[in-house]
């Protein structure tokens, strides 16, 4: 009978030692664990990673230091070199206030200049086929300019001054052509000069466009929204590559400039090269392309009517 018991504690013991795993299959088991796993994951490992993860000399700034180092670039050149997802790395990593506080500096680094533009306007809901081509010289304080519609354009030969030290609510001008033989005090947001812009003289000039997304940045704030661009991209306008910025708004006019505004650099300039904007329904309502600008310091008879140059 003992016999028999120790029989068959003795198959029991074996069954039960069967049951438990070797120590070296165990091993054996968690190393081809391993190995599958790791090739699971080997694919992902290969693959490349978004250039914007590298880091960006934007990155830890804040947004004064940002747009001293946009300055800097941009008049060396070397953000003008940067490959394109580069560049829309370094570009995406400015603070929300940074691109306007770049704008505002260089601005104001050009007091007087002279300019040569394009201009483009939806007038009573027509889009104007034919842009004007204007040069201006611009003096922003006290607020004194010239401007003269250039041939190739609508409205050539036209001429204005305007002074506000003189007449701020007037500018003296003539129209082109066979209509030019009269000069006259005219309003500046009168008949005529409604008849040819949604805008007034005052707001020609760099100054105008910077203050008027200032005034969108105060607004977006005010309602907790953020005054970053929406987006940005590498766009090629008149054979020249550039980076647009484009603000989409919650509203369009008279409560923000427009429902969509896009300014475009061309990383070249401390000014912006072209700027576009779109009503609520889609419509583009403007298009003005600044071609040249040159700083430049005037004497008094930039902003004089009997200035032998001019024909007043």
């Amino acid at each position: 009978m003992k016999a028999l018991y120790s029989h068959a504690l003795g198959a029991s013991a074996s069954a039960s030692a069967l049951r438990k795993p070797l120590p070296l299959l165990r091993h054996l088991a968690a190393a081809f664990a391993f190995i599958f796993i790791f090739a699971l994951a080997l694919p992902a490992l290969a693959q490349p990673q978004p250039q914007g993860l590298a880091g960006t000399a934007y990155d830890g700034l804040t947004a004064q230091q940002q747009a001293a180092l946009l300055s800097r670039q941009i008049a060396s050149g070397e953000l003008a070199k940067l490959p394109d997802e580069q560049l829309l790395a370094a570009i995406n990593a400015l603070q929300p206030e940074a691109a306007l506080l770049w704008a505002r500096t260089e601005m104001n680094r050009y007091p007087e200049y002279e300019y040569w533009m394009t201009r483009q306007e939806r007038l009573n809901g027509q889009w104007q086929d034919q842009p004007a081509r204007m040069m201006i010289r611009y003096r922003h304080a006290p607020r004194q300019l010239y401007a003269k519609w250039l041939p190739g354009g609508s409205q050539a030969g036209q001429e204005i001054i305007y002074d506000e030290t003189q007449r701020k609510d007037e500018m003296y001008g003539h129209l082109g052509g066979m209509l030019g033989f009269t000069s006259m005090w005219i309003a500046l947001d009168g008949t005529i000069a409604r008849a040819q812009s949604n805008h007034t003289v005052r707001d020609l000039g760099f100054q105008y466009v910077v203050s008027m997304l200032e005034r969108d940045a105060r607004s977006l704030r005010a309602a907790g929204l953020t005054e970053k661009f929406t987006r940005a991209d590498i766009v090629q306008e008149q054979g020249t590559r550039m980076v647009a910025l484009t603000w989409d708004l919650p509203a369009g006019a008279p409560r923000y400039y427009a429902k969509r505004v896009q300014l475009m650099l061309d990383l070249k300039n401390p000014w912006p090269r072209v700027e576009t904007a779109w009503d609520a329904e889609g419509n583009m309502v403007e298009k003005i392309v600044f071609e040249k600008a040159v700083r430049k310091t005037f004497d008094a008879s930039a902003f004089d009517a009997k200035n032998g140059d001019y024909k007043f």
